[in-house]
């Protein structure tokens, strides 16, 4: 017996250090680009039908709302400025339209403590052919923090965020380009920050967690139907998340990474995997960072896998066939409230975003820095 259990030791120890081995590095890499011409969080980037990506409004620091707007040219690396907005907006939406035109709703305009606006109800415009944009309709109610995805139908749905009093909404509303008007639909289940949403592959919407009126970050998730215009409940996550983050993988699933577990400054390393066809949740394995903060910091990439940027200082891909993350590459700092938006030619444009700022008297200061996954 005494060869048995020399091999089964080895055995162990074999498995011991595979499984305890680094993961490798995911292919591609980060590099930086050129930088844009204005600080930026918490703003908007789009990409047009022109390959351009459009970057509007966000905040640099503490009080300080920005209108304007650049272009990102991928064919050059460089930022060049546009037309500004009408109003100044972080934590807006920005809707591609089916005409290629570019829907911004919403946002925090100035705080009322301030003198500023608050959260508004407004509306504009962005047309790639002119190169500006026009007022638009004003929707139902303020809000900012919250969902806008186009749906299957050509319109937009714009679901939950926060009202001009910063208190939760369950309210949605329908945009349809074709009247330019806002029409109300049912509203959630559940008042909440809405930014954690995602477009299924059937035409439905997925909205997960977010900040509840106290808020604490929920489990529960809720799916709209456009063919009925109804929410349903979509069951429960496997953990509370604020500030997290949302892909449809190829087949279908939805990663869910990241977030806050209790609304507060405690970021987690968790993620899971919601499948439409059953409405069940289900953990994988954790990624390489806690983040939060990274609510349109997520994309899925040409080869179906997702990365994952914002929140942390380390770019990760998720291997949709290994079910695990690998690091891809710095961008130095946790740059919460970035952007990630995939490019045509596969690559993704990483923007903006603030760091740690510690000791600042006006808090954390944003960045104008800008990088490119290249996979």
């Amino acid at each position: 017996m005494d060869w048995y259990i020399r091999i089964s030791i080895a055995s162990a120890s074999l498995l011991l250090l595979l499984t305890s081995a680094p993961v490798p590095p995911a292919s591609g890499r980060v590099v930086s680009t050129a930088s844009m011409h204005e600080r930026r969080e918490d703003h908007t980037s789009t990409l047009l039908p022109n390959g351009r990506v459009l970057i509007a409004g966000g905040m640099v620091e503490n009080g300080v709302f920005l209108s304007s707007a650049e272009l990102y040219d991928p064919s050059n690396g460089r930022f060049v400025p546009t037309d500004g907005m009408q109003s100044r907006r972080a934590g807006h939406s920005a809707t591609l339209l089916p005409d290629g035109k570019v829907l911004i709703a919403g946002g925090l305009a100035g705080r009322r403590f301030e003198g500023g606006p608050g959260v508004v109800a407004t509306t504009e415009i962005y047309d790639p052919a002119s190169g500006r944009f026009a007022p638009g309709p004003t929707m139902s109610t303020p809000r900012s923090g919250h969902a806008a995805l186009l749906l299957l139908n050509g319109r937009v749905l714009v679901a939950g965020g926060v009202d001009a009093d910063e208190r939760p909404l369950s309210t949605s509303e329908i945009y349809d380009p074709a009247s330019g008007r806002f029409t109300a639909t049912a509203s959630m289940h559940t008042s909440r920050v809405a930014r954690g949403a995602v477009l299924l592959k059937d035409g439905r919407v997925l909205v997960t967690g977010g900040g509840d009126l106290f808020r604490n970050a929920m489990t529960s998730a809720e799916i709209y139907d456009p063919r009925t215009a109804f929410w349903q409940s979509a069951g429960n996550m496997t953990s509370p998340r604020e500030k997290h983050a949302a892909a449809v993988l190829s087949d279908g699933r939805v990663l869910i990474t990241g977030g806050s577990a209790d609304g507060q400054w405690h970021p987690v390393r968790s993620a899971e995997l919601f499948d439409p066809h059953t409405n069940r949740f289900t953990a994988v394995p954790n990624k390489e960072m806690a983040r939060f903060k990274l609510p349109d910091a997520s994309v899925r990439l040409k080869d179906g896998n997702v990365l994952v940027a914002g929140g942390a200082a380390e770019v990760e891909i998720y291997d949709q066939a290994a079910g695990r993350f690998n690091r891809a590459g710095s961008v130095a700092e946790p740059h919460y409230f970035a952007q990630a938006t995939l490019l045509h030619d596969g690559r993704v444009l990483i923007s903006g975003g603030y760091g740690t700022g510690a000791g600042r008297a006006n808090g954390p200061l944003s960045t104008e820095r800008a990088w490119v996954y290249q996979p």
